[in-house]
């Protein structure tokens, strides 16, 4: 019975046509990962007492670091106690290696310029990514922060001098340059 009502108030109305305005959406694709991966990154790095990133990777779980040597000696990772010979190593996506000895020394990694740090049990979700991610037992991820510039500026320094016990310093300096106006 209200049908042919609906229908007359419908027809009365076809005329009228509504114009919307456009919408822009913007958002930041949130990676997700099949396996999970664990992050130190950006406040938490600083908030660290650490100065490398051995001394940063203490903090993650399964983890064990071997220090050959003490301070300026070799530093290795292992995952879950499989040696360090099948954790692979990516600065920046970029795996590294070292053909003398197959270890990578992490002490000689500041985290002054480090943005995250990241280890996974097994590789990244991604799918293009170098064989010795595929083939690792677990992979650490380094990742270098962006450099921001304010308006007009075209280049930043910064220095530091970090100091620990047993008259430890650790002197930095951070030189960045923009190379185009974007």
């Amino acid at each position: 019975m209200l049908l042919p009502l609906t229908k007359a108030w419908a027809a009365g109305h076809i005329d009228s046509i509504h114009v919307l305005e456009g919408v822009v959406v913007t958002e930041r694709l949130i990676p997700k990962d099949v396996i999970p991966a664990q992050v130190l990154g950006g406040r938490d790095l600083q908030r660290l007492s650490a100065v490398s990133v051995a001394d940063a990777l203490r903090y993650f779980a399964g983890v064990q670091i071997k220090d050959y040597g003490g301070i300026g000696g070799l530093k290795t990772v292992n995952v879950r106690s499989m040696g360090s010979q099948h954790v692979g190593v990516f600065y920046d996506g970029l795996q590294l290696g070292n053909a003398q000895n197959g270890q990578i020394d992490l002490g000689r990694f500041s985290l002054d310029n480090m943005e995250t740090v990241s280890i996974y049990n097994g590789q990244r979700s991604t799918i293009l990514q170098p064989a010795k991610s595929f083939s690792s037992a677990a992979a650490l991820y380094m990742t270098t922060r962006r450099p921001t510039f304010a308006a007009e500026r075209k280049t930043n320094l910064k220095a530091a001098l970090k100091a620990g016990s047993f008259s430890t310093i650790n002197p930095s300096l951070l030189y960045e340059q923009r190379l185009s106006p974007t």
